[in-house]
């Protein structure tokens, strides 16, 4: 039986071999025709005081070490372009072993009509950045050769997955009113929006409101609709999600836009393959993207979805487009044609022509970027895959930054890819590295057409490897600007928040220099102010007018050992000094994992609230300039024997108006804030 079922694989196999070199003749004939068009087009445009320090007397007991790093490492990423005419997209459906014969139309349909001198211009001006896959072989071929696989010599296909965290940080508001994240319903009611890392690029969360309604992802893979006046609750459905088709399943994120609620949750996919007469299963993680019509708040209905292979990272949403970051990681056997190279998207491969391959490796895994149109039933409208890993994502409002740390026999070095996005549609725009890795996402943002990297560096020259910081700007097409090098030697950044043209970062050993850093001329940034205190701040969040709210710990300044939470708050005011105006420290509490996820810390400047979890319990705290602050709300999820289900990850605190609410999964804690935040009655579901 073994002989007889070598045989028919060989066959295969060869077989195969034969309908790869005729792709290949054709993608030869279209790789001239582009180089072609290249040549035609043009390049595309391009556009030291301190103040009293207030030590809380409860210790806060019982503090939870919580180490489920699930979805908290970032996620390995990598990047390519769009032409998708011609024989290579063919390729995508004949010569991907395990495209199933979906029908991908819909999608060769939108991409034809691409404005195919738009992408030529960008491929023009990109050449030297970008490097893009004529055929899986080739995608197959870089693997083996740059990364020295020693692959799986398996002869069944189980596709490989990796841990890929969700997206944990990234960009800053462009004024300080922009650092509010409150809106107004139709009857003129004021509610808190989640804590967004750029203005104007929505998130996702797992509780949304609209001034009327919480809408809460629940972990048993469902979601809540409660309309909610006051304390006043009231369930109006729970909708159960499909994961029929998935084991291990798990929500991940929420979106809310008008009378559209989109949800997006993961599992693992597994289906029968068959090769010649032998059947095997492959298994793969999948991201699922599912759009509800909650018109009717009692009944959502199902109007579209997606299924893309790969364990779900991050998304962002801009008008009626989500963009949705998936990790992939391809089945590498002995020979190409027994391995699969590429994801699928609704049952349909990504072509091979949107692939981008760096010029250095760092991972095998793939960054799959799709463009979904969710006013169209969730149609697929534009694709990309970088080949390679990726740390960080940073998404202004017209650009996606990939940060991907790499090493060297000397250094430590980020690679970067920026693809620049509109109305659904993703172009590759250019590449570049710079020097060291990065704290998270919030080391990068851009502004008026320039990127600004704060990154921290072992510096190999001193026998001792100091770490050294670095201030790098960028110019469009990710050429280097300027520099400000060897900051605050010895320590490392620790947080980082940009406001137009000043940027502020914390870097920390034993004490906690604030940095400010004029940006108004991107050739010649200057540092214009330095502020020691003691502690560091892990976020950092623009509080209304001249204000900096930095939320971190308190640390011993000979040790540098952390002793509690600490909430500062910075005043900006003066450009020649900067100053700590207040703070307060919550000792016997060294680690609070919700303070490295800003989702889920509510801050708003406006309503005058900054909240979050910590220790089993949610603090509320106020600011004013001649109290400092004020705790508002110390509330124990035990008390009301909510410990099991009420965890960081799982609830957040929001407001409706005057109300409070602590959202969980089963469960609605509001709170009177017009009644000095007293507690109602629990609403149970």
């Amino acid at each position: 039986m073994k002989k007889h079922t070598s045989f028919y694989r060989c066959a295969m196999r060869y077989g195969s071999l034969a309908a790869v070199f005729v792709l290949g003749v054709t993608v030869l004939w279209q790789a001239n025709q582009i180089s072609s068009l290249k040549e035609n087009q043009a390049a595309l445009p391009q556009g030291n005081g301190r103040a009293a320090v207030v030590i809380e007397t409860e210790a806060l007991e019982n503090a939870k070490q919580n180490t489920d790093t699930e979805d908290t490492n970032n996620e390995k990423a990598s990047i390519p372009d769009t032409n998708q005419n011609g024989p290579n997209a063919a390729e995508a459906s004949m010569a991907e072993k395990h495209d199933d014969g979906a029908d991908s139309s819909s999608f060769s349909d939108t991409l034809n009509n691409i404005d195919s001198s738009e992408l030529a211009a960008a491929s023009a001006q990109q050449e030297d950045a970008f490097t893009y896959a004529d055929s899986y072989e080739q995608i197959y071929d870089t693997l083996k050769d740059k990364l020295g696989l020693s692959l799986y010599g398996r002869d069944t296909a189980y596709d490989v997955y990796a841990e890929v965290a969700s997206d944990t940080g990234a960009a800053v508001a462009t004024s300080a009113d922009d650092a509010a994240s409150s809106g107004s319903d139709v009857n003129g009611i004021d509610f808190s929006e989640t804590n967004l890392q750029e203005m104007g690029v929505d998130e996702g969360d797992i509780v949304k409101t609209d001034g009327q309604y919480l809408y809460i992802l629940k972990q048993d893979l469902s979601f809540s609709i409660i309309h909610a006046d006051g304390s006043d609750l009231t369930l109006c459905s729970t909708t159960d999600l499909d994961a029929s088709s998935l084991s291990n399943a798990s929500v991940k994120e929420l979106y809310l836009d008008g009378s559209q609620l989109t949800v997006l949750f993961q599992g693992t996919q597994t289906s029968l393959e068959q090769e010649d007469e032998v059947y095997y299963t492959a298994s793969q993680m999948s991201s699922v993207l599912c759009t509800y019509d909650i018109s009717d708040p009692n009944a959502p209905k199902l109007t579209g979805s997606l299924t893309q292979e790969g364990r779900y990272s991050t998304s962002r949403k801009v008008g009626n487009y989500l963009y949705l970051f998936t990790s992939y990681t391809p089945t590498l056997l002995d020979a190409y044609a027994s391995s699969t190279m590429a994801p699928r998207v609704n049952g349909t491969a990504v072509p091979a022509s949107c692939f981008y391959l760096p010029e250095q490796l760092s991972s095998q895994q793939y960054l799959v970027i799709t463009a979904v149109d969710l006013s169209a039933n969730a149609a697929v409208t534009d694709q990309k895959v970088l080949v390679s890993g990726a740390d960080n994502f940073y998404v202004s409002t017209e650009n996606i930054y990939i940060a991907t740390e790499n090493y060297n026999s000397d250094d430590t070095f980020t690679e970067l890819a920026k693809f620049h996005y509109d109305n659904g549609h993703i172009t590759g725009v250019a590449a570049g590295s710079v020097r060291g890795y990065l704290n998270n996402s919030f080391s990068l943002n851009e502004y008026n057409g320039y990127l600004r990297i704060v990154s921290t560096y072992y510096d190999s020259s001193n026998d001792d490897w100091t770490e050294k910081n670095i201030l790098t700007i960028f110019d469009e097409n990710l050429k280097q600007v300027s520099t400000i090098d060897d900051l605050a030697s010895g320590e490392t950044i620790r947080s980082a928040r940009f406001l137009e043209d000043t940027g502020y970062f914390v870097t920390f050993r034993q004490t906690d220099p604030l940095f400010r850093v004029d940006l108004s001329d991107p050739t010649a940034p200057k540092i214009t102010g330095e502020l020691k205190v003691s502690g560091f701040s892990s976020y950092l969040h623009f509080y209304g007018e001249n204000l900096l709210l930095g939320i971190g710990y308190e640390a011993d300044e000979n040790t540098g050992e952390t002793t509690g939470i600490k909430l500062s708050m910075f005043d900006l005011s003066d450009p020649d000094e900067l100053k700590e105006v207040n703070r307060i420290a919550i000792s016997g509490i060294t680690w609070a994992p919700a303070i490295d996820d800003y989702k889920s810390i509510l801050v708003d400047a406006e309503k005058n609230l900054i909240g979050f979890y910590c220790d089993g319990r949610y603090l509320v705290y106020s600011y004013d300039s001649e109290n400092g602050f004020e705790r508002m709300l110390v509330y124990d999820f035990f008390e009301d024997d909510l410990m099991e289900t009420a965890q960081y990850d799982t609830m957040r605190g929001l407001y409706i108006g005057d109300t409070l609410y602590l959202a969980g999964d089963g469960f609605v804690v509001p709170f009177d804030l017009a009644d000095g935040c007293s507690k109602q009655e629990v609403f149970r579901y």
